[in-house]
């Protein structure tokens, strides 16, 4: 996973390559030229820059449907990891969990799990049909579906090497993408 990481995700090369980036900046430059004279709201839009570029580069889309559908996952997990469960305090209550928290934890984990399998499967489609990404704007599903998918195409013979090595399975890819 280390040698996948360094080699292909975050590589310097990679990130270089990252026009997206450079498009999401531009964005919030004209957003923030666009709106001289008047106050911005800076929290606001720097959230929104790292949310965009994040999502881009992970998934290789800008569409503000999957964004939105993406963050309210993220909200519910984060109401749920910071809420107050009395199973913790009283342990033989955790079989009766009284606040229906682990009945939510489990729907959110099944409503993450599809989002991300849509995604990985539009990817999948999306290379069979030969309308994928080329090098420089392929995004971490892309390369990660190089070591899942039978049919990748090697570039060179340490891509070779990493090929015949490692085989990741979808949930590897999904763990992957959520660190």
């Amino acid at each position: 996973m280390r040698k996948i990481g360094l080699m292909k995700l975050f590589s310097r090369k990679r990130a270089e390559s990252w026009n997206s980036v450079r498009d999401e900046v531009d964005a919030v430059v004209r957003a923030v030229a666009g709106s001289l004279g008047s106050a911005v709201n800076v929290g606001e839009l720097v959230f929104n820059l790292t949310k965009n570029i994040i999502y881009r580069a992970a998934f290789g889309s800008s569409s503000q449907e999957g964004q939105d559908e993406f963050i309210s996952i993220l909200q519910e997990f984060s109401k749920l990891f910071g809420a107050f469960n009395i199973a913790d305090f009283v342990p033989f209550l955790g079989w009766l969990d009284p606040q229906g928290l682990n009945q939510r934890l489990v729907e959110a984990r099944a409503t993450l799990d599809s989002f991300i399998d849509k995604i990985i499967d539009e990817h999948v489609e999306k290379k069979r049909s030969g309308n994928g990404n080329s090098d420089d704007e392929s995004d971490m599903v892309d390369e990660l579906l190089n070591f899942y998918s039978e049919e990748a195409k090697l570039n060179n013979h340490e891509l070779e090497d990493l090929q015949n090595s490692i085989r990741l399975t979808k949930d590897n890819i999904k763990a992957i993408i959520m660190v």
